[in-house]
């Protein structure tokens, strides 16, 4: 007996939504942690590092700037001087 193309179309939403539930995870979890012992709460609220000492999530490069930035880094020119 076949499964409904509904059920499958269910399936496939649901694994797709854990993925992205996971990847977002993994992103919170993989931030930097700094420690800078001799400043303010304000300033480093203000520099966009959180309580729990690590930068904020929005501050750090996303997967499409790192490409950009590796491509940049791959084809600028060099000259032999």
């Amino acid at each position: 007996m076949r499964q409904s193309v509904y059920l499958r179309l269910a399936v496939f939403f649901v694994q797709l939504d854990l993925q992205k539930e996971d990847a977002a995870w993994r992103r919170e979890h993989r931030r930097v942690k700094v420690y800078l012992p001799h400043l303010s709460e304000h300033m480093l609220n203000d520099i966009g590092v959180g309580k729990d000492r690590r930068v904020a999530s929005h501050l750090a490069s996303t997967p499409a700037s790192r490409k950009v930035r590796h491509l940049r880094r791959k084809y600028q020119s060099k000259f032999a001087t």
